[in-house]
């Protein structure tokens, strides 16, 4: 929602909302895909990533039996898009970049070979995390 100058936008904690200037924001976001080195492609590759997963999936016939192939494919892929949440607990309110990729072309995929490794792979679970600073061995 864009009224006047202003914009609103979801916060990164809660479900908080910030209302926050049109051009304050584009500035955040400037800065922030200028800081991490993030370049802008020419040509949007959804297309020919989408056709290498086919034919990729289409000669694993060992790992991916062909009842399941036709799941794998997304049928409308589209890139993933760049949400930015602000920080509003933090001094500056930073950005925090949230990416949603359940749209892109590899999404089925790699969410089907993570449960078939799981299931082939018995890791233990040495690590458990309580927070982002303190990991401890279980």
């Amino acid at each position: 929602m864009e009224q006047n100058n202003l914009t609103v936008a979801k916060a990164d904690k809660g479900r908080t909302m910030v209302i926050i200037l049109r051009d304050t924001l584009k500035q955040k976001i400037d800065t922030f895909i200028q800081e991490n080195q993030i370049i802008l492609i020419s040509k949007d590759p959804t297309e020919s990533f989408q056709k290498q997963i086919q034919q990729t999936i289409h000669k694993c016939n060992a790992i991916i039996d062909k009842k399941q192939q036709k799941y794998l494919l997304q049928m409308k892929p589209m890139a993933p898009k760049l949400n930015a949440l602000i920080k509003t607990h933090k001094e500056d309110k930073p950005l925090r970049p949230v990416i949603n990729n359940i749209q892109a072309p590899s999404y089925k995929l790699a969410k089907y070979l993570s449960k078939k490794l799981n299931q082939l792979i018995k890791l233990p679970d040495t690590y458990a995390n309580r927070n982002s600073k303190k990991v401890e061995q279980v």
